[in-house]
This record gives structure tokens, C-alpha cells and sequence, in this order.
């Protein structure tokens, strides 16, 4: 029977992957026009997008479907766009399910070929100056679950919005909108209508129409007369006139029956100033880390005073304010901070994880701090992991990351921390086609980073700085944090420094070398640097690959993991060779990362 189904269907099999074969690119290629039509009109950081690239795909603020290549989400915000938004641009977008235009200088009518976004589930567009009225073509999109359109200059009345069965979250506070709530708005809060002239639940109810249908006999008998309404006028003056009359003779005869009495006429003291107010930065304090609220250990972040001063490198979809309400996870304390995993509910519906840095004993000033972080905060490579965000305050510098599915090397290899994503993989899933890729992937990320300049050094390599996504790939992190902060020698000593270093604000591209040559040992010997520094002979893990390969045991060196493999024991020992090579004492034998990345791809590309 299975044979006889096979025969008979299997063409069919065949007939859709064809459709598809031409139908994407097409659709990819209409969203990639649809895009470059609304860059052409709004500018700002649209400007990034590469117009060369086939696809949109790659573009700043852009998600596409992984299997159709279409766009599905468009978060822009607070993107410096300005101008209208002209119409086959966004409306042309049909397979988007997301927009995120929030805080930006957007002007001219909200576009009505939205209505064309039939997948539309969240529509995004507070904090911009879109004015007319909100367009009745969005009950159309019967998908839709958030509708944010607050802080703008919106006119007219909210259209009768029935058709659209999932929306969950709805504002419009702030506008110039009037008249009354559709009932269908009803249940969502009073503070998603405030600021406009509104009426109706959940607002106070409306004020009943004016004007009756009576004639003019009926209406004289409800009017005072133009006689009685003089006469009550009149009256009320001459009432207020005699009490201001009586009050003022009584004041007299009290004067002239008191004793007159010298008043000593000294200065007035001055006004002692109100007590001063120190306004603070936003000072987040982490509690209850220990809590266990949802599998994980949960602190909440409390904000204290202060202005939004959060400085985004790009697509920010969350606010100050609502970092600093974020529930945390503590992922682990550093030499230069503490490493924190925040959950923001945003205004987005959907929780957002972010990885927050809070640096401690930052010890340069705040212009050099803003200079340098935002100089590592423009960098761009495959192989770094770019900061999302900083905060710079009185008290609190954070430094803001994207979470990595599958965490750190470090966690990965010696299984100390167990994230949802990684929990059940072991040291045996971790190939030699794996760490090799890992290697090559740091390497590349340091190349390009020694690339920019003979004095720019990363300053702290080591496994949990090399971050990971789903497919192994390497992602070095934390690059330029030396230079910020005040170390002891904590930093020296965790196994990773080179010999020489002996100010931490002052490594060199070859100290560099150095800690990546430790990372290399690291990943073949499946050993912590800091736990070969602990062990019984205090060797470091260098000296200790060395001393083994000396006395003819270098295959006792390996990882037993890596020994199971067969047919890569010359790999492993070219690998562990250039190991070797880049932790030699002395600088100047140490290749270059030009080098060990050309030498890394050449062993296990």
C-alpha cells in the first residue's frame, strides 16, 4: 500500500517545492522595493541598509520569515525617521506581523493601505506627530493584538473597531481625538484615552444632547425674562456693597480703641533656603536574587529618580523605565561586574531578554566613558557580539547585551551553568568539527578587532566572554571593558593574563595572543585555567600542556572527549601547537592574531 501511495502521489511532492522556488524570490524582491520606497521618504537609520544587498533581510530594524524569506517584522524605533510615510511602502508588506515605529518624528495621515498587512498583530506608532484620523480600514486586520497610537496630534473621532476579536492592548491617550468610546473599547483602561475629549466608559459618560424640538410658547415659559434677570443682578450689587460697608465702620471704631504699640521694624531674616534635593541617576537594585520565581533566580529592578538616559546602538524595543521594573536573573559576578539577565515586559506584549552588564570601580569620567563605549558600540562583525545599549549615572553604568541561546563557552564546556537552552547537552556533544568552528570564530572576531588600530586590544579573553548562538558559532564579547574600570589582581590571576601584563589598562594586542592561546588549551584539554592554577602542583595550564608534551604525553593532554574521535589526532596536535606558541613568555615570539586566525582556519577550516 505504501509503495502503491508513493507511486501514485509522489509528483506531487515535487510540484509544491517548485511553486515555491519561484514565487519567493519574488515576494522577497516586492518587500525589498516596499522598504527602499519608505527609506526614500524617512530617512534616518535607514540609512544603514545596504541597497546592493538582493534581500532586506540582513537590514537594520528588519526580520524576515526564515523559510520564505519575507518580511515579518519591522521595529524602527526611535530611528530619527521623519517625514509621511508614503503610500507602497509599509502597506505593501503584507506578510508583516509586526511594526514598531514608536519615538520617532513620523508626520502626515496614519497610512491606510495597512489595511494590505492582513498577518498585522501588533501596530506600533506612539511618540510621533501623525495627525487625521485613525483610519476605519484597520478593522480589517482581524489579527491584530496591540494597537498603539498615543503622543500624537490624531483628529476625529475612534472608528468603530468590532471586527478585531484578539486586540488585547489598545492607546490612543493623548491626541486630539473627541466624541464618544466605542463600546467595543470599553473594557481597557481609563489611561488609554486620557488627553483627548473623550467621553464614555471607561471615561466619564457623555454629556446628553442639547436642544428640544418645543415651540416658542414652551420655551418662554422655561426663561426668566430679560426684567427678572436685571433685577437679581442688581440686587446681588447692592447686597455686596452694604457688607463691604458694615465691615469696613466696624474695622474703624475697633482701631480707635487700641493702643497704639512701636514695632521694632528689624531685617527680615532671609529666607532659609528649601532643603536640597539631590536628583540621582536611575539607581536599579537587584533583591531577592535568590527568590527562585519561575525556575530562576529573580530579583526586580527598583528605579530611583532621574531622566531616561538609555543610548541605544540600534533597534531598542523597551525604555529606561521599563529595564529598570524588569525582573533579573544574576548569571554571575566578574572581575569589572556583575552579569544579570533581564525580562522586560515591554510594550510589545512579548517578554524581551536582554543580558545587562553592571560595571563596578568604573574609574574613567563620564566623557570618556560615553567616547569609549560607543566607539566599541559602532564596531560590526559576524563574530563580535555587539553592545545593544549603555546607561551611564551617578551611581550605575550598565552596559546592555542580546541573550546568546546557548550561552558561554565556559558554561558549555565545564557545565557550571545550565541555561534553558543548553540543559542537556554535555561535554560529548562538543565535537571536534564544534570547538574547532568555536576557535575559528573567536579568532576572526580578534583579528578584526587588532584590525582596527596597533593600540585597540580586547583586554579580557576568556571562554565565558565567547558567547555562542545555535549553530556554535562564536561570538566574542566584553571587548574594551579593561579600559573602563579599576581591577586588582583578580584579572592577573585568573589564568588567562599574559606574564607581562601588569597593568590591566594597558594589555597589548600580543597579551591578547596570549589569553587566546589559553582559550585554545582550554578547549582541547577541556580544563578551566582557573582550576589548573588551584591544583597541586600550582602550574598554570601553559606550563602544563608544555611540561606533558616535553615527557612524550601529549595525547594524555587532550580532552577524553576529543580522544573518542578518531581520525583527528594531527588536527588536535597542530591545534595544541599553536597553543603553545601563542603563550610563550616573551611577546615578540608570540604570532600575530593575523597569524593564529590564518593559521586557526588553515588547521580547522
Amino acid at each position: 500500500m505504501f509503495s502503491q501511495f508513493h507511486h501514485h502521489h509522489h509528483h506531487h511532492l515535487f510540484t509544491l517545492p517548485l511553486f515555491l522556488f519561484f514565487l519567493l524570490p519574488s515576494a522577497a524582491a516586492d518587500d525589498r522595493t516596499a522598504l527602499l520606497n519608505l527609506s526614500s521618504a524617512v530617512r534616518g537609520h535607514t540609512r544603514r541598509w545596504n541597497q546592493s544587498d538582493p534581500t532586506p533581510c540582513s537590514w537594520f530594524g528588519v526580520t524576515c520569515d526564515k523559510t520564505t524569506g519575507q518580511v515579518i517584522q519591522l521595529r524602527l524605533p526611535s530611528a530619527r525617521l521623519s517625514g509621511q510615510i508614503p503610500p507602497n511602502s509599509v502597506g505593501n508588506l503584507t506578510h508583516l506581523r509586526v511594526l514598531s515605529l514608536r519615538k520617532n518624528a513620523l508626520s502626515g495621515s496614519l497610512p491606510s493601505d495597512l489595511s494590505s498587512c492582513n498577518e498585522l498583530e501588533k501596530l506600533l506608532l506612539p511618540g510621533n506627530q501623525f495627525s487625521g484620523a485613525i483610519p476605519a480600514e484597520l478593522n480589517i486586520l482581524t489579527k491584530l493584538r496591540v494597537l498603539y497610537l498615543e503622543n500624537n496630534n490624531l483628529t476625529g473621532s475612534i472608528p468603530n473597531l468590532n471586527n478585531l476579536p484578539n486586540l488585547r492592548k489598545f492607546n490612543v491617550s493623548h491626541n486630539n481625538l473627541n466624541g464618544s468610546i466605542p463600546s467595543i473599547l470599553n473594557n481597557f483602561p481609563s489611561n488609554s484615552f486620557l488627553g483627548n475629549s473623550l467621553c464614555g466608559s471607561p471615561l466619564p459618560v457623555c454629556p446628553p444632547a442639547s436642544g428640544g424640538s418645543g415651540g416658542n410658547d414652551g420655551n418662554k415659559g422655561k426663561k426668566l425674562s430679560a426684567g427678572a434677570i436685571a433685577g437679581i443682578v442688581t440686587g446681588s450689587v447692592v447686597g455686596l456693597i452694604l457688607i463691604f460697608v458694615t465691615l469696613f465702620i466696624g474695622w474703624r471704631i475697633y482701631s480707635s480703641k487700641t493702643t497704639p504699640r512701636q514695632v521694632n521694624m528689624s531685617p527680615r531674616p532671609p529666607a532659609s533656603p528649601p532643603p536640597e534635593i539631590e536628583i540621582r541617576s536611575p539607581k536599579p537594585t537587584f533583591v531577592g536574587e535568590n527568590s527562585g520565581l519561575r525556575n530562576r533566580d529573580v530579583g526586580v529592578v527598583v528605579q530611583s529618580g532621574g531622566n531616561d538616559g538609555l543610548v541605544s546602538f540600534g533597534n531598542l524595543d523597551f525604555s529606561l523605565e521599563e529595564l529598570l521594573r524588569a525582573s533579573a536573573e544574576m548569571l554571575g559576578k566578574g572581575t569589572f561586574g556583575t552579569t544579570y539577565k533581564a525580562y522586560i515586559e515591554s510594550e510589545i506584549e512579548t517578554e524581551i531578554e536582554v543580558v545587562v552588564k553592571r560595571l563596578k570601580n568604573v574609574c574613567v569620567n563620564e566623557t570618556e566613558f560615553r567616547e569609549k563605549v560607543e566607539s566599541s558600540g559602532v564596531l560590526v562583525h559576524e563574530n563580535l557580539m555587539p553592545i545593544k545599549a549603555y546607561f551611564y549615572g551617578t551611581e550605575e553604568k550598565l552596559l546592555l547585551f542580546d541573550c546568546m541561546p546557548m550561552g558561554s563557552l565556559h558554561s558549555l564546556l565545564h557545565g557550571e551553568i545550565a541555561t534553558s537552552r543548553n540543559r542537556g547537552i554535555d561535554k560529548a556533544a562538543l565535537t571536534w568539527e564544534i570547538r574547532s568552528k568555536i576557535a575559528l570564530g573567536a579568532a576572526r572576531g580578534i583579528e578584526y578587532l587588532h584590525s582596527i588600530g596597533p593600540n585597540i586590544s580586547h583586554g579580557n579573553i576568556k571562554s565565558s566572554n565567547i558567547l555562542l548562538i545555535d549553530s556554535y558559532d562564536a561570538r566574542v564579547s566584553e571587548y574594551g571593558i579593561a579600559q573602563l574600570v579599576s581591577t586588582n589582581s583578580t584579572l592577573i590571576l585568573n589564568g588567562y593574563c599574559a606574564p607581562e601584563v601588569t597593568n590591566t589598562h594597558k594589555i597589548s594586542q600580543k597579551a591578547d595572543v596570549y589569553s587566546f592561546g589559553v582559550l585554545l588549551l582550554e578547549l582541547l584539554t577541556g580544563k578551566a585555567p582557573t582550576h589548573a592554577l588551584q591544583n597541586e602542583e600550582g602550574v598554570d595550564l601553559p606550563r602544563w600542556v608544555q611540561s606533558m608534551v616535553q615527557e612524550n604525553q601529549a595525547i594524555d593532554v587532550f580532552d577524553p572527549e576529543l580522544v573518542r574521535q578518531q581520525n583527528r589526532e594531527e588536527q588536535m596536535a597542530q591545534l595544541l601547537h599553536l597553543g603553545t606558541s601563542c603563550t610563550t613568555q616573551h611577546p615578540d615570539s608570540r604570532p600575530s592574531m593575523v597569524e593564529v586566525s590564518r593559521r586557526v582556519n588553515e588547521i580547522c577550516g
